[in-house]
């Protein structure tokens, strides 16, 4: 039933789009919503929940909104209403995508509690090594304090500071949130004074190295949501969309003005009209202010997938459409909102955003499978978290500024989950008597 609404809204979403691009931006919004309540029981998949809440967030009613305000971002002025529909129909084939993945795929029951007998059974206890590694890991951030005790946007003329940013700050505290996000949850299942003082302590570290005045809202995002998409995501839907649209339209823009902003002199914008959701804006500026690119056949995607590359090693550097020319003629800077459908349809065209949305919407269907509340603590596990958390700045783009965060989170993730699963204890279950063999009091044993 829910797929079959689904397209039906996005043919209705693209009359209206066609009509106006407000009209559609709105009917996006509306079809978001109703998928987001047609979801069903806590079963159901969990990348479809926070998909359906970023669409809500960056793709709706803020471009709508916009649109019909007509507000412009970069000082690129106002643009056609034929830009806006084009950058529309991007998004719904996109999400198109997202869904055709999932024809077929069957709804998952929803998880049980856990009975108090088995929340001890195949959990690991490595409070201590944990704790270590948040200090070591905290103790680094003060090997370049520079990187980390300084307010974002003082920026060093160093040409191997992004390499610096990502070894002394970004694996840093990203290792410090996810040692917290695991002894929380060992807290949690453990119920042991010691259990919720060792997480309380990591909170504090946690709290430290985070501090939002100095840490991008990508760490943050990465590194504390999979605490809460493991503790509500499949019990709570709609109090994680809520607490994940409120993060970001409502705290965002106060941070963001907390620890960059306000030294340049910029006031507070609040959702919709902050330049943190300018996505929409940027794909329509692009579609209208830059010449149409000859299609890349993926080298617009593995240009941006070599952010773990250094600058000289970099693939394919003349295909990024944030370094083109009109880009600089046009937009007041270059470090600018692009959603990954957009880098796709300037490869493949219009079967670009299609086949992107397909192809992380099935991935993404190994992912669902993993997460489960009831699991052990293992690497795996904390990587199926942080993947679904990555998903959400993902969608706002670049790829090329998204990776190292990304990256990061997974490598904080084997850290904190092979470090939870060192002392692995093993349930003890009696072994069972072959009913074969009768048992055999007073004889002797050999």
């Amino acid at each position: 039933m829910r797929t079959l609404v689904f397209w039906f809204g996005i043919a209705c979403t693209v009359l209206c789009g066609l009509v106006d691009p407000v009209w559609g931006y709105a009917a996006v919004f509306v079809l978001a919503a109703v998928q987001l309540s047609m979801l069903g029981a806590a079963g159901d998949s969990v990348f479809l929940l926070i998909h359906y809440t970023v669409v809500l967030i960056y793709f709706s009613i803020a471009p709508a909104m916009q649109i019909a305000a007509d507000v412009d971002f970069w000082e690129v002025g106002i643009l056609t209403s034929a830009a806006h529909t084009q950058a529309l129909m991007l998004l719904l084939l996109y999400m198109a995508g997202v869904e055709a993945a999932r024809l077929g795929m069957p709804v998952r029951p929803a998880a049980r509690g856990l009975r108090p007998a088995e929340r001890g059974a195949g959990v690991a206890h490595p409070f201590l090594l944990l704790l270590s590694c948040s200090l070591a890991a905290f103790a680094a951030l003060f090997i370049r304090p520079d990187l980390n005790f300084v307010a974002r946007g003082v920026i060093a003329d160093d040409d191997s500071l992004p390499i610096e940013f990502i070894v002394y700050s970004t694996i840093p505290k990203l290792v410090v949130l996810m040692c917290f996000v695991a002894l929380a949850i060992h807290a949690v299942r453990q119920r042991t004074l010691w259990a919720w003082c060792a997480a309380a302590m990591a909170f504090a570290l946690a709290a430290l190295a985070a501090n939002p005045v100095n840490t991008a809202r990508q760490i943050i995002l990465i590194g504390l949501l999979p605490l809460l998409i493991h503790a509500i995501a499949r019990s709570h839907r709609w109090t994680l969309a809520t607490v994940i649209f409120g993060a970001i339209a409502g705290v965002g823009p106060v941070l963001n003005l907390i620890s960059r902003d306000s030294m340049w002199g910029a006031g507070l914008e609040t959702f919709p009209f902050s330049q943190d959701f300018d996505a929409m804006f940027v794909i329509a500026g692009l579609l209208e202010r830059a010449p149409s690119p000859d299609a890349g056949f993926g080298r617009y995607l593995l240009s941006a997938m070599s952010f773990f590359l250094p600058r000289d090693l970099k693939m394919f550097p003349g295909f990024d459409p944030l370094g083109w020319s009109a880009v600089a003629a046009n937009f007041s800077q270059s470090n600018l909102s692009l959603p990954p459908f957009a880098t796709a349809y300037f490869d493949f065209g219009l079967l670009g955003p299609a086949m992107l949305g397909f192809v992380i919407s099935a991935g993404f269907r190994v992912v669902d499978r993993i997460v489960d509340p009831r699991r052990a603590l293992t690497a795996t596990y904390l990587c199926a978290l942080v993947l679904l958390a990555a998903y959400v700045p993902f969608m706002r783009g670049p790829i090329l500024g998204w990776g190292p965060f990304a990256a990061s989170g997974l490598i904080a993730a084997v850290v904190a989950g092979s470090l939870s699963s060192w002392f692995r204890r093993a349930a003890r279950r009696p072994a069972p008597q072959p009913a074969h063999e009768p048992v055999r009091a007073g004889l002797p044993t050999a």
